[in-house]
């Protein structure tokens, strides 16, 4: 059947698009969901491209004789143009998703089979329903070290791969804790000492603030791959954001599906981790593994599992890993946001003496196993070589650097940094001390306030486990862009009583 192509000014991601009249629909035989092929006379393809088919009643919309073809999928087609016309037929069902059944099904697949599962996704030849199958099956049934192994080389294949020699190192958290901040703390410790270490990071999705939120506080985080090239022989190190470079794409499909099923399989979680490092050519790890409510890993006999079991597939894509299960029970530092948690960082950075005590334990424990596995320090001397650098400057004077290497200002201040216009503070009713701050509250109100997306507002705890408080102290400060949110954010803090919860001698009012 020939068609007239009517764009459509709109994109649908990966997955391929068109969309039919239902009564040329019905002529070919298709329903919603399946899959047509399509050819232009005038395209150098040679192979028909494959789209997902979906269909309307409105002829104002796509009339009989046109095919709405989607912004992404007409730049597939070289010089086709509006109502050119355009050869469309049924097209079959790829091996790929007899493939998906078979995992849904409890059964192993082969590397060919995941290989072609991959490959499928990057073509866009497989609907999101049927990717999300394949997330389904993966978690009710899971995946072995094989089939882990596999799926890790098969989403690296699927993308752009950096070789910056042997010896390159690089931090990952499993996440779960609000103000992790600690990587804009342990890079510039382990560049100031030589080592190479290229960190990319996601931008938060469901949390506070990301490590590329907090970054483009300070600097550009947006870098092609050559730019990338640049940044690391320069400086030996980045903290840029993954997503502007073509690594692993596969795995992003696949994350963008797993995030409204609220899905994250460990062996999906696991082959998505190791990707990324494997792309940025990282051959040396260190895994933060937070255990503790609200986290992947409730308890640390749960975090232990997934740290051995990732070590081994670590082992078989060729990159030496080791894990710290580490404490989750309360926020890293005081302060959560993009532009606080900036802030934070750059302030222990200029000033050991400043601390905060637990973000230095915390960047001073896993900067201390990756200057161990170089050989920087001996086994458990690592932690305090870290400090010394940390306590010295040369963290400092090495962040600077990669500040202005990525096009910000290498002076500036902490006291730089704006915040949120819009302020509220919290003070304690009641004399007693800290026996617990709840994690999920703060990120509650965090995000109402208006974070990720607006970087100066966030939260900062003034009192955490153990201290002892006095009526009329200041316990809590929420920052707002916006005096909407700013209420919002504060409603959250009245209903729930706030995430700072003091203790006396009774246990429970009933």
């Amino acid at each position: 059947m020939k068609l007239k192509v009517k764009a459509l000014n709109f994109e649908t991601g990966n997955i391929k698009v068109v969309v039919l009249n239902s009564k040329d629909a019905e002529k070919l035989g298709q329903k919603a969901g399946e899959r047509v092929q399509l050819k232009s006379a005038k395209s150098k393809i040679s192979k028909p491209l494959i789209a997902i088919l979906d269909i309307t009643y409105s002829d104002s919309l796509i009339a009989q004789g046109e095919i709405g073809i989607f912004l992404d999928t007409l730049k597939n087609f070289e010089n086709l143009q509006n109502h050119d016309e355009i050869s469309v037929g049924p097209a079959q069902t790829p091996d790929s998703f007899e493939y998906i059944q078979k995992k849904i099904r409890g059964m192993k697949l082969t590397s060919e089979e995941i290989n072609s599962i991959i490959n499928d996704a990057i073509s866009g030849h497989l609907s999101q329903i049927e990717l999300a199958s394949f997330i389904t099956g993966v978690s009710i049934n899971g995946m072995d070290d094989y089939e882990m192994t596999a799926l890790t080389l098969a989403e690296t294949r699927s993308g752009e791969y950096f070789n910056f020699g042997p010896d390159v190192f690089d931090k990952h958290s499993t996440g779960g804790v609000p103000g992790n901040k600690v990587s804009l703390i342990i890079v510039p410790i382990i560049a100031a000492t030589g080592l190479l270490i290229p960190k990319t990071s996601t931008r938060a999705i469901t949390s506070p603030s990301g490590t590329a939120d907090s970054m483009e506080v300070l600097a550009p985080i947006t870098f092609d791959s050559e730019q990338l090239k640049k940044l690391i022989s320069k400086e030996n190190a980045c903290i840029v954001w993954g997503g502007a470079l073509d690594i692993s794409p596969a795995d992003n499909i696949l994350i963008e599906i797993e995030r409204p099923l609220h899905m994250d399989p460990i062996g999906l979680m696991i082959p998505s981790i190791l990707t990324k490092k494997l792309s940025m050519g990282v051959k040396n790890l260190v895994l933060d593994i937070p255990c503790g409510p609200g986290t992947k890993f409730p308890t640390p006999d749960q975090g232990r599992k997934f740290a051995i079991f990732f070590k081994e597939i670590a082992k078989s894509v060729g990159i030496h890993a080791e894990c710290a299960l580490t404490l989750a029970h309360q926020p890293i530092g005081h302060c959560i946001g993009p532009a606080l948690e900036a802030k934070e960082a750059l302030t222990l950075l200029k000033d050991y003496s400043a601390g905060p005590n637990s973000l230095i334990e915390k960047s001073a424990d896993l900067a201390g196993i990756l200057l161990e596995m170089a050989g920087k320090a001996q086994k458990g001397k690592g932690q305090g070589l870290a400090k010394e650098i940390l306590r010295s400057g040369k963290a400092y004077s090495k962040m600077k650097q990669i500040i202005e290497a990525q096009g910000g200002d290498p002076d500036i201040k902490p006291e730089d940094i704006k915040l949120g216009r819009f302020q509220k503070e919290f003070h304690a009713i009641n004399a007693g001390h800290v026996t617990e701050v709840n994690n999920s509250i703060i990120n509650k109100i965090a995000k109402a306030a208006g974070c990720p997306h607006s970087k100066a507002s966030g939260v900062e705890v003034y009192k955490k486990q153990g201290a002892r408080i006095m009526e009329g102290d200041l316990i809590f400060k929420i920052y707002s862009d916006s005096q909407n949110n700013l209420n919002k954010a504060e409603k959250i803090y009245n209903k729930t009583g706030g995430p700072i919860i003091l203790g006396g001698m009774m246990i429970e009012r009933v």
